[in-house]
């Protein structure tokens, strides 16, 4: 097991137990690289001519773009519709997914939770469950009516 991934187990059976237990085999080897993070910020920060760490092309310092995509995209700039987000999602709508959800949930007041982590959509977050709690064998009740590839995630 990777070190990171053994560290993080660590802080998660500190903070509950229960989380860590939960965990599939696959979703107590998930780490998430240190160097990553740290890496685009520092490149966000010197790299003035050619950032290569995130993989978009940039125009005197400006995200390009075609005009006839941006016709189609109502005043968000390119910065903003172009980019790629965050792994975990834009920090400023977790924050606000977070208070609605204690807006929502008055058991929450006075807890501490994390803030959400986004997904791609609901097969994405589907997919991410199963990977992070489903084991090989493990039975997972589902509804009767719903799309036929969550089958097809939970069966592979």
């Amino acid at each position: 097991m990777n070190p990171i991934a053994k560290q993080l187990n660590a802080v998660i059976e500190t903070s509950n137990p229960h989380i860590l237990q939960m965990l599939s085999d696959i979703g107590s080897h998930l780490f998430f690289p240190k160097g990553i993070l740290s890496q685009s910020a520092e490149a966000k920060e010197k790299a003035h001519r050619i950032n290569a760490t995130i993989g978009i092309a940039k125009e005197k310092g400006k995200t390009m773009y075609f005009p006839s995509i941006m016709e189609a995209i109502c005043d968000i700039p390119p910065e903003e519709s172009l980019t790629y987000a965050p792994s975990f999602g834009i920090p400023g709508l977790r924050k606000a997914w977070q208070t609605a959800l204690f807006e929502k949930n008055p058991t929450l007041s006075g807890k501490s939770i994390s803030l959400p982590v986004v997904s791609a959509g609901i097969t994405h977050g589907v997919s991410v469950f199963a990977d992070m709690f489903v084991n090989p064998g493990d039975t997972v009740i589902l509804p009767d009516m719903m799309w036929g590839n969550y089958t097809m995630i939970l069966s592979v």
